[in-house]
């Protein structure tokens, strides 16, 4: 899928389009409950440097399904 994602740098906010591997379908599911996807956008978006890494997920914008899980969303 793609999503518009808001990054903070320098108290700036900056935003663009990333694409995301994910089984959450919502924004704030994605960002709590999806590690592997946000620290991968955190590799991806700031540099090894940065000390305030703030990555948001604003909104989804496309998907496209892959493929299938068989197990269930974890609560």
């Amino acid at each position: 899928m793609t999503a518009k994602v808001t990054t903070i740098k320098n108290k700036r906010p900056q935003s663009r389009s990333v694409w995301i591997v994910s089984q959450y379908n919502e924004p704030m599911d994605i960002m709590k409950k999806d590690g592997k996807t946000m620290s991968r956008l955190e590799r991806e978006l700031f540099t090894a440097k940065a000390k305030n890494k703030t990555i948001v997920i604003d909104s989804i914008t496309s998907i496209k399904q892959v493929g299938t899980t068989s197990r269930p969303h974890e609560t």
